[in-house]
C-alpha cells in the first residue's frame, strides 16, 4: 500500500465520488445502534466521517494520505457544529494503535483491497480486533468478483466523465484493468484528461493495485482473525449477497 497514490488522486476524490452517497445511511443506521464512539479505517476527504459526525456520531478517521487528511479537515473545520465529534488521524491501517476501542470499526468502499497480501489482510484484521469493544460491530465493504470479468485478464473501458467545479471543466475518465489470477490482484491504469477554459488539454495518469477476495475467502479469514459473520449483504439496502450482486458487504463482530 503506497500513501503516494492517494496523495496523487485526492484533488480529484470528491468530484469523482459526488454521487455516491447510497453507503452513508447504512452506517449511520449501524453507529447509531452501536451507540458508542466510531472508527473508519481509511477515511480519505471525510466523505464518511462527516456526515455521520453531522447526526452527533463521535467519529475518528484514520487515513495514510496527508493530503486526503487535509481536504477532511476543511471540511471539518468549516463546520463548527462537529469539531467536537471529529478525530482525524494520520496512520496504516495495518500497525496503527489508538489505545482505545471502539463500538463500531468500518472500512468502506473497498479501501481494504488496497492491502496486497495475506500478510497485510491479517494484519490489519487483527488491528481492528485490538480496537474494537467485546460487543462492538466491524462492517467491511468489498467489491464481488465476477469470474466473466477476470477471465478477461486484460480489459479496457470507459468510466463517467465528472465536473471539475474548482476548475469549471469537465474531466474524462478511462481505465485499463490487468488481472493477475495467480496473487488475485487487479493493477489498474486510471487516465484523466481535460481541456482548461484557454484550450490547453491536460490529463493526469496514476496506477494502483487492488486484491480481489470472494465471500468465503473473507468469511475464513474473519474467522482467523477473532471475528464472526453475522450478516453478508449485496447492497447497502440489506439486500441478500448474490454473484451478481456487486458489493460483499460484512458486518461481524467479536467471536
Amino acid at each position: 500500500m503506497d500513501e503516494s497514490v492517494f496523495d496523487r488522486v485526492s484533488r480529484f476524490y470528491d468530484f469523482e465520488q459526488e454521487e455516491f452517497t447510497k453507503d452513508i445511511p447504512f452506517y449511520l443506521e449501524y453507529a447509531k445502534q452501536c451507540g458508542g464512539e466510531v472508527l473508519e479505517l481509511a477515511c480519505g476527504t471525510g466523505r464518511i466521517v462527516v456526515p455521520l459526525a453531522q447526526h452527533s456520531i463521535r467519529i475518528t478517521g484514520l487515513d495514510i494520505s496527508e493530503r486526503m487528511l487535509g481536504i477532511a479537515r476543511k471540511k471539518v473545520n468549516a463546520d463548527e457544529s462537529i469539531k467536537e465529534n471529529v478525530r482525524l488521524i494520520n496512520g496504516d491501517m495495518r500497525t496503527f494503535d489508538l489505545k482505545k476501542k471502539f463500538s463500531m470499526v468500518l472500512i468502506a468502499f473497498r479501501s481494504f483491497q488496497s492491502l496486497l497480501t495475506k500478510e497485510d489482510h491479517v494484519a490489519c484484521l487483527k488491528t481492528v480486533h485490538k480496537h474494537l469493544f467485546d460487543d462492538g460491530v466491524f462492517i467491511l465493504d468489498l467489491f464481488a468478483p465476477r469470474h466473466d470479468l477476470l477471465a478477461q485478464v486484460h480489459r479496457t473501458f470507459g468510466l463517467d466523465r465528472f465536473y471539475d467545479a474548482e476548475n469549471g471543466v469537465y474531466v474524462a475518465r478511462r481505465a485499463v484493468d490487468k488481472y493477475d489470477l495467480v496473487q488475485q490482484t487487479l493493477h489498474e491504469d486510471r487516465f484523466c484528461e481535460w481541456t482548461d477554459k484557454k484550450g490547453n488539454f491536460h490529463h493526469e495518469t496514476w496506477s494502483f493495485g487492488l486484491a480481489y477476495l470472494f465471500r468465503y475467502e473473507v468469511e475464513l479469514l474473519l474467522q482467523t482473525c477473532g471475528f464472526q459473520t453475522e450478516q453478508v449483504f449485496g447492497d447497502f439496502d440489506k439486500s441478500s449477497y448474490d454473484y451478481y450482486s456487486g458489493e460483499q458487504i460484512f458486518v461481524a463482530t467479536r467471536s
